[in-house]
């Protein structure tokens, strides 16, 4: 699957969470960094790995991110966009970024969080070329039987129900996508994980950051483990 970056295509990145359960428990000592863009992969940070990702495909990036949040580096073709409201969750700052792109158009929109460093480009292509080839106006990786709403490819045109969904008070994705999905003329295209098999087999390009022990299971899967099949193997 691999091949040239997708000129058209608009890779969003977000990266204003508030990571609030990578915050150590209390009377714990802190374990920095808890922000989820510094935190450290492979000698690499989460926010890079998804970037360098989104970006082997699409021909613009985009990293939203908090005002006044220090960034690790990136390179200088991404764009920084900063959040209108801080702390009004992924679908804000989602909004933020199609505004940001550009006027509505009919290129795919690839959205992933910063939390998944293990993303692979050939899922980002797969994702977008099927966004392109059936035209629908939101494709949904199912996992686990799950929609990865924050490892999708959307159009321009869902910055108008995206506002509305917020100016009626609603900030949950999922439950967006499923709004959108009641209308039979809007077509959602929810992608199967067997789909992926042949360039993610563990569908690891899903795989969350939410707590330390996430963190530190990837981290022991990359030192010890086979990441083609997702195993791990305790060193002896």
């Amino acid at each position: 699957m691999s091949g040239p970056a997708c000129p058209a295509a608009i890779g969003i990145v977000l990266a204003g969470g508030a990571a609030r359960r990578m915050q150590p428990p209390p009377r714990q000592e802190p374990l920095p960094p808890t922000r989820k863009e510094w935190l450290v992969l492979g000698g690499r940070t989460c926010l890079a790995r998804v970037v360098d990702a989104v970006a082997a495909v699409a021909g613009r990036t985009l990293v939203v991110a908090a005002p006044l949040r220090p960034l690790p580096p990136l390179g200088p073709a991404v764009e920084v966009v900063h959040d209108s409201e801080p702390g009004s969750g992924p679908l804000a700052a989602l909004l933020d970024g199609l505004r940001a792109a550009g006027p509505p158009a009919a290129a795919p929109v690839f959205v992933a969080s910063c939390d998944l460093p293990l993303l692979r480009p050939d899922v980002v292509r797969l994702l977008v070329d099927r966004a392109a080839a059936t035209g629908a106006l939101w494709t949904v990786p199912l996992f686990a039987g799950h929609p990865q709403v924050l490892c999708s490819v959307l159009r321009p045109a869902l910055a108008a129900p995206i506002a509305a969904w917020l100016a009626a008070g609603r900030r949950d994705p999922r439950g967006l996508l499923a709004e959108i999905g009641r209308d039979a003329a809007a077509r959602v295209d929810f992608v199967p994980g067997a789909e992926f098999a042949a360039v993610d087999p563990a569908l690891e390009s899903f795989r969350d950051v939410d707590t330390p022990a996430d963190l530190a299971a990837l981290e022991r899967q990359l030192t010890y483990g086979d990441r083609a099949g997702g195993a791990y193997t305790p060193p002896p």
